[in-house]
This record gives C-alpha cells, structure tokens and sequence, in this order.
C-alpha cells in the first residue's frame, strides 16, 4: 500500500522528450509541488524546465489538477487525493 495517493501526470509534447517520451508519468505525492518534484526524482532533466531555483513553476507552465488551475486553489501546496490527474500545460504568456 502506498504512503501518499498515486496520480497520473498528463505531459505536453514540448517536454515529452525529457520523459522518455511518454504522455503520462504516475508518481505519488501529497500536494502539487510533491508530484512535480517526484517526477523530477525520476526524470531529473525535466525538474529545471518546470521548476526554478526557489522551488516556483516557471513561467511558461500551468498545473491543473483534475480540472482546475492549481493557482485558484493553494499552488504548489494543493494537496492531492488519490488517483486524480496533474496536467501540465503550456500557457499562452
């Protein structure tokens, strides 16, 4: 059994190439920011494209969890239930 909720991670086509080419990535986590990292623990080279040095989402990005934009709720600090989806999505700015 898992300590924290297992979540499917959509990924654009533009950071595909960082992820083995895969559209989905499954890591568990129990807030937005602990997805993201994990996902970095096991993709390391496409942690710097998403995240910046203090931790915040580069610009460029936004996070959806399920449908909803992760900055109406408590950003990187949402926290997340089990096997819901993180998507990744360019933003248009």
């Amino acid at each position: 059994m898992f300590d924290c909720p297992v979540v499917s991670v959509h990924i654009p086509v533009g950071l595909r190439s960082y992820v083995n080419g895969h559209d989905e990535v499954t890591v568990c986590g129990e807030t937005v920011g602990d997805l993201i990292v994990a996902v970095g623990h096991v993709y390391p080279s496409i942690l710097p494209r998403l995240l910046s040095a203090e931790g915040a989402l580069e610009k460029g990005w936004l996070l959806f969890l399920g449908g909803q934009d992760v900055t109406t709720c408590q950003g990187m600090k949402t926290p997340v239930e089990l096997e819901e989806v993180l998507s990744i999505v360019p933003s248009k700015f």
